[in-house]
């Protein structure tokens, strides 16, 4: 029996997974928020644990000696120490991309909706009065999207987006030339892409490197009527300089499906503006806890079976520092 122990963050797909898992899987439900000596007990036992918020310490994983994989339902990870992961030999693997569709997607929602003015023209027709803004609506097609981060994310809304007749800009830390080539994206750094783009979405990882990295300086180099959207990590943008760049008129709108506090206060200034499309951390979709737990339970069965895992976790920040070092002359973050 391969045994595997599930965070009580993922209590409420917890029987979910227990249906779709092989008869070969034995799953408890464990709260890792509060160790102590029963936890340790289940432990010794476990050969997995799917979990994000899961941070061992070293006296755990020596409890732990059978555990070879901990597999979070998330795209991030940032929980979980990946150097005291790999010291005592344990795979650490995230979702593999299951929600880069639905979020892609979300982002197309909400450029969709700034560029056609949804919100106040539904407004108009259910408040009134009737009024009709449509002189005022922008189309995508000619228009420049870049791209911060060209992760499972980046590539699904790149992939999607190109059906609008937009050119795609990106930059990462990782240059792609396989998906330069396949879908025509041009590889620019990280100044160019604030400076060229008409539409600029983030899709990055929550590192030392991204904290806040959309900011006054950043958002004072981008275009007059560009839109900033950011459906990735809260923690990359201080909400005080996007309200002031809204306000002042140096972007046109904003889209935010994730803020540095959540759920953001009903007092934000945000709350208040004509110029944004605010939804809360809720770009996935039913489909994309499917495909979740499907990869979840195919990676742990590879990992039953003697055999290596699919999605492991990248030390983004080390990653970082590679390039940095390479390219030294790069500003990452426009500070």
């Amino acid at each position: 029996m391969f045994n595997i122990l599930v965070n009580t963050e993922y209590e409420w797909l917890f029987e979910t997974l227990k249906a779709e898992a092989p008869d070969s899987f034995s799953m408890r439900l464990v709260d890792f928020s509060s160790p102590d000596e029963n936890l340790n007990r289940q432990l010794a036992e476990a050969d997995a644990v799917i979990g994000q918020k899961i941070n061992l310490n070293d006296s755990q994983y020596e409890c732990a000696r059978k555990l070879q994989i901990i597999q979070t339902l998330s795209a991030g990870f940032e929980h979980i120490d990946l150097a005291k992961a790999k010291q005592h030999n344990v795979y650490v693997a995230n979702n593999n991309g299951a929600n880069a569709e639905s979020v892609a997607e979300h982002v197309l929602m909400l450029i969709l909706a700034l560029y056609r003015q949804l919100l106040f023209h539904h407004k108009s027709v259910t408040q009134g009065p009737w009024t009709c803004l449509k002189y005022q609506n922008r189309g995508l097609s000619g228009k420049i999207l870049g791209i911060f981060g060209l992760g499972n994310t980046g590539k699904a809304l790149a992939q999607r987006a190109s059906a609008f007749g937009v050119k795609i800009i990106y930059f990462d830390v990782v240059r792609q030339t396989e998906a330069e080539n396949e879908m025509g994206l041009e590889y620019v750094f990280p100044e160019d892409l604030l400076q060229q783009s008409d539409i600029l979405s983030y899709h990055v990882p929550k590192t030392s490197y991204t904290s806040q990295i959309i900011n006054q300086k950043s958002l004072s180099k981008m275009k007059a009527d560009s839109l900033l959207i950011n459906a990735s990590r809260g923690d990359i943008q201080d909400e005080e300089a996007i309200y002031e760049a809204l306000t002042s008129g140096k972007i046109s709108g904003a889209g935010l499906d994730v803020f540095e506090e959540e759920p953001l206060h009903e007092n934000s200034p945000l709350c208040k503006l004509d110029n944004v499309v605010l939804t809360p951390h809720s770009a996935p979709d039913r489909e994309c806890y499917i495909r979740t737990i499907s990869n979840a339970l195919d990676n742990l069965l590879r990992v039953s079976k003697g055999e290596n895992p699919q999605a492991l976790a990248v030390d983004h920040e080390e990653t970082t520092r590679k390039f940095l070092k390479l390219h030294p002359e790069v500003k990452f973050s426009v500070s």
